[in-house]
């Protein structure tokens, strides 16, 4: 600022302070002056107060000496005195108050006995006591105010003259500063123009300044030493030292930069002591004060060296891409090998366990099936790490079902759970979109492995599983996962280590808990990439939640969600929950209640009889079958010999004998296993308490593929067509279709499969990918090509091939779908309804 601006400054801010001052002032003697009223005001509200007192002595010597006459009168004069007390403590509520009570008592004597007697008397003179109390209390607070307004006027006015004296003050120091500064800026910029040649005299680049004709004026002592001779001339030219061809483009350079007035970056060759070096140039223009250029500041920074190792990088770069080109062929190759002999595996240990073989044979066929899907897992978690080091690995963004991600991920782990005796509890925030955009199996993988976790380090108690939004902008929503468990824990010192790929917390030799110590440092990456993070909380012996956040696209649905119950008959009828875990309790509550339904809670036999008792007639009741000292099935038969009969349903997460299995026939019109699923627990419980109950008896005899058997065959009367060359995987492909009601006819390459369509017509086809003589995209690329579009077979992908991008080339060669080998039931069926909805619309279930 300058000093002109200074002085203008410290004037004003003298002038504001006086005037505030001034202001200030006023306001304070108007205040005081208010407050001397009031004190004046006070005053004649004590005497008016003593007045009255003294009438109502003398109303007490005429009621004892006075005539009846006299009396009265006496009362009409204390009306009066009274009345314009009253007028005076108007503005004072409690006063008022006291002064109506007064004039009542007065009213009623002239009204009555003209005789007083001397206890009103007393009670009259308190009342006015108080009264003069009062007014004594607001005196003095009002002294005590007039008093402050003074010495808060002595304050402003100190103030003031104190303010002006330090702004007054601070300027003429600002002033004297000011003068000083400038003759400092002036030794500071002779000193700054000496300590930069300094500086460009020890750069390690070469460095000089030109005019707008390409004359050198001035250069530091590397310039001097790589390009000048000890015998040169002031205003040496560019040309004389580079040649013609070197200067001139040199020159153009300086030409653009001084056009565009900013800096321009090139790389040149440059001759020093009968060697070719690289250089880094910058051509950079300086202006004067008008913004005009008046010469160019040219660097030149040697980069031969570097210019060298980019060339090794580069080498190297091409070979490092050659060999992860070679690693991922590999790992394809090692993925397909290895998949199809596991497809074998897995897919006939499956068909023995559908097949209901002795339970002794049963459990050595478990233990096939777990060992193999085991193996699966850490094949799986080797590719998927490959996958993410190279770079290779990308999200398939797709619409799917947060609910239904969540209850599969409890689905995998029933079994497990219940051998445990572990309960598996799911919550789903009502505010996470119905649908979102995402990718399905990547987030259901880290689902997997943190649920996975959570069941192999626990081994009593729970483990929960809840999903909520944290965050929504738009259609782009933040969802906080948690997984939490009872288990072990984790130790402080080994978390910050937990998500390095091969860790394990115990690497001893005697180890309890296996693994590859993979699943973390790929659930790690894959949360990255959904634009998430993940950490935890432990505490060992207690144990351990993992949280992680990723972001989806909400899909806003056309039929928005309404709180409303979604059947009206449901609305407060009364259903009462046995559960001994509390958070399985809450969450069944919550679940109900959303239907509309009024909830009673219970963890005991003793409670739901206490309920009971006291009046509460349920429409339903539900029923843990794992409870301390007893069972559901147990309290169930109680309840049925006191003669309670309303429905009631069995929730269970281990497997029942024979007779425990016909007694919840007997006494249950359902059952429901642990994890529950929202959609289930809502569709049994409308059909029992709306539709009576007949849908909700459990069908505990047919296997999974009969039970699919039936609603495949029946609606869509597929003719299937199964090319695979492996012998084992003919085999197993050919028994499950058996299994479900099909004959398939069989093809070992694409070249049979071709033959076999020009013979008859085929609905679906399962096509290998890799076969001998013609593979399943070569065939399909040749069926879409030819056959019109009414004979199209519905083609699906069965192959081990299930590195990134194989899903994709399939689809991309025309087939439907893809299935990816070891085959899983669930996926195989799902595909075949997929392919049933297609090719007979009609018969959609």
């Amino acid at each position: 600022m300058p000093l002109e601006g200074k002085v203008r400054l410290a004037f004003s801010l003298v002038a504001i302070l006086m005037l505030g001052g001034f202001l200030f002032s006023f306001w304070i003697l108007t205040e005081r002056e208010n407050a001397a009223d009031w004190i004046h005001h006070t005053y004649d509200v004590l005497r008016k107060i003593d007045r009255v007192k003294e009438s109502i002595r003398e109303v007490r010597f005429f009621s004892e000496a006075g005539t009846p006459i006299q009396l009265k009168t006496q009362l009409t004069d204390l009306e009066s005195e009274l009345n314009r007390l009253a007028k005076l403590v108007s503005d004072n509520e409690s006063q008022t108050v006291r002064i109506d009570a007064i004039a009542k008592e007065i009213g009623n004597l002239k009204a009555q006995d003209p005789r007083l007697n001397n206890t009103v008397i007393k009670k009259l003179e308190e009342t006015l006591s108080k009264m003069n109390e009062e007014e004594l209390r607001l005196l003095k607070i009002r002294n005590e105010t007039w008093h402050s307004y003074i010495v808060n006027s002595y304050i402003t006015l100190s103030s003031m003259l104190f303010g002006s004296i330090l702004v007054i003050a601070a300027s003429v120091h600002l002033i004297r500063k000011d003068i000083g500064g400038k003759k400092q800026i002036t030794d500071r910029l002779i000193q700054s123009e000496s300590r930069l040649l300094s500086i460009l005299d020890g750069l390690p680049s070469a460095f000089t300044m030109l005019d707008t004709q390409g004359r050198i004026l001035y250069h530091n002592q590397v310039f001097a030493k790589k390009f000048l001779d000890p015998t040169y001339e002031n205003l040496l030219n560019l040309s004389k030292l580079f040649g013609r061809e070197k200067s001139a483009y040199i020159e153009r350079m300086s030409e653009m930069s001084l056009s565009k007035l900013s800096p321009i970056e090139y790389e040149l060759d440059l001759p020093i002591k009968d060697t070719i070096r690289t250089f880094h140039c910058i051509n950079l223009p300086l202006m004067d004060i008008e913004k005009k250029p008046y010469a160019i500041c040219a660097l030149f920074t040697d980069i031969t060296v570097r210019k060298n190792y980019e060339d090794d990088l580069k080498k190297a770069k091409d070979e490092s891409e050659r060999a992860n080109q070679a690693k991922s062929e590999f790992l394809a190759m090692m993925s397909h090998e290895i998949r199809t002999p596991m497809n074998g595996v897995i897919g006939m240990t499956e068909l023995l366990l559908d097949s209901g073989i002795p339970n002794e044979q049963r459990e050595y066929v478990e233990i096939i099936q777990k060992s193999g899907e085991s193996l699966l897992g850490i094949i799986n978690d080797i590719l998927d790490y490959s996958k993410i080091e190279s770079g290779t690995l990308s999200l398939e963004i797709g619409e799917f079902s947060m609910q239904t991600v969540v209850e599969e991920t409890l689905d995998l782990f029933r079994s497990n759970a219940a051998e445990k005796g572990l309960d598996l509890i799911s919550y789903l925030d009502p505010n996470v979109p119905e649908k979102v955009m995402g990718d399905k199996l990547r987030l259901r993988q880290v689902l997997i492995n943190l649920f996975g976790n959570a069941l192999k380090f626990t081994e009593k108690g729970e483990i929960f599983l809840s999903a909520e939004l944290c965050k929504r902008d738009g259609n782009l929503c933040t969802i906080l996962f948690s997984v939490r468990d009872s288990g072990i824990g984790i130790p402080k010192d080994k978390q910050k280590e937990l998500f390095n790929p091969f860790y394990q917390v115990d690497t001893s030799s005697t180890r309890k808990y296996g693994g590859t110590g993979l699943g973390l440092s790929i659930s790690y990456r894959l949360i990255e990439m959904m634009g998430g993070k993940i950490w935890l909380e432990s505490e060992v012996g207690k144990g351990t939640i993992f949280s992680f956040e990723i972001q989806v696209d909400g899909i806003v649905s056309d039929s928005k969600k309404i709180s409303e119950p979604s059947h009206p008959s449901l609305e407060n009828r009364k259903v009462i929950i046995l559960d001994d875990n509390s958070t399985n309790l809450k969450i069944l509550a919550h679940q109900l209640q959303s239907l509309g339904l009024m909830t009673f809670s219970a963890s005991s036999k003793k409670e739901v009889l206490s309920l009971l008792e006291m009046g509460s007639q349920p429409e339903l009741a539900i029923l843990d079958y794992d409870l301390p000292d007893t069972t559901g099935i147990e309290i169930a038969q109680d309840l049925r010999k006191r003669n309670f009969l309303f429905p009631m349903i069995l929730l269970s997460s281990s497997a029942l004998d024979a007779k425990e299995r016909e007694e919840v026939l007997r006494l249950f019109v359902g059952q429901l296993s642990k994890p529950i699923k929202k959609r289930e627990l809502e569709e049994i419980v409308t059909d029992i308490l709306v539709g009576g109950g007949e849908k909700g008896k459990a069908n505990q005899t047919s296997s999974y593929l009969e039970k699919q058997k039936e609603l495949l065959q029946n609606t869509f009367p597929f003719q299937v067509l199964v090319a695979e060359d492996n012998e084992i995987n003919q085999a197993l492909a050919k028994r499950i279709l058996q299994r479900l009601g099909y004959e398939p006819a069989m093809a070992v390459n694409g070249k049979e499969v071709i033959n076999l369509l020009r013979e008859r017509k085929f609905h679906v086809i399962l096509m290998d990918v890799h076969m001998p003589e013609m593979d399943g995209i070569q065939a399909t690329q040749i069926i879409r090509n030819t056959w019109s579009q009414e004979d199209q077979p519905y083609i699906i992908a069965m192959t081990a091939a299930a590195m990134q991008g194989d899903r994709e080339i399939c689809l991309r060669a025309g087939m439907n779908d893809y299935v990816s080998k070891p085959i899983v039931f669930e996926e195989l069926i799902h595909s075949l309804r997929k392919a049933g909805n297609s090719l007979f619309p009609k018969a959609k279930t």
